[in-house]
């Protein structure tokens, strides 16, 4: 999927916003048009570049460590520097897919590392840097819990970019299609949120109100909600 679909996508999820009264419903395409966005910026945001300060040598980071937790990854970056030694400034550089670190007067060098095409998107907000006694480690904090497997994803695998919409289809079926691909493709959270928006559908529909069309098995076993 290209910038255009993207945008297409983003286009279309406004549309049905319009036109949806259903609070829940907002909710759900107000989440995935948020997750479009952030896919948007990742891949028509410039990369980030790295200056270094002038009058100090700059190396680059070239080995470091990694592990992940099912929340956040974290990188380690070890013997730039002696226990007691300061790093002047730390400036990191977050992004949804990438990031990038500069780590001035470090006994004289500046040094740098820059790591894109990241395995899962990242939330920016809360991810962070420390220095430690021999450099500095680096949290990642994901967007939605689960496990990477590897740091980066490979040349050949492309981002999740989530659900496509039927632009041809009717705005109430392609709501639907929507939701089904979204409660296929979601975690959790995504999962919970459908299934209470499908129990409240057949609450109201209980009630003599009107409801949202059958979705085959999603919300199967609503009634232990």
């Amino acid at each position: 999927m290209d910038i255009t679909d993207i945008k297409g996508n983003i286009d279309e999820l406004n549309s049905l916003l319009s036109q949806s009264k259903r609070p829940a419903i907002r909710d759900l395409l107000e989440a995935e048009l948020k997750r479009q966005k952030g896919i948007l910026s990742t891949i028509d945001k410039p990369k980030p570049t790295v200056a270094a300060a002038k009058g100090l040598p700059t190396k680059k980071i070239s080995n470091y460590a990694w592990d992940e937790t099912n929340k956040a990854v974290k990188i380690y970056i070890t013997g730039i520097k002696e226990a007691g030694q300061q790093i002047e400034k730390v400036e990191p550089t977050f992004d949804t897919r990438s990031v990038s670190v500069i780590l001035r007067g470090v006994a004289g060098k500046n040094y740098t590392l820059t790591i894109g095409n990241l395995k899962g998107t990242v939330n920016v907000e809360e991810s962070s840097i420390k220095t430690t006694k021999t450099g500095a480690t680096i949290t990642l904090v994901k967007s939605s819990p689960g496990n990477w497997g590897s740091l980066k994803a490979s040349k050949d695998e492309k981002p999740d970019e989530g659900p496509k919409i039927d632009k041809d289809a009717d705005p109430n079926a392609g709501l639907m299609s929507l939701m089904k691909q979204m409660y296929e493709t979601g975690d959790d959270s995504m999962k919970q949120m459908i299934n209470k928006t499908m129990y409240e559908s057949q609450m109201k529909q209980r009630n003599g109100g009107g409801s949202l069309p059958d979705m085959g098995d999603m919300g199967a076993g609503l009634d232990n909600l």
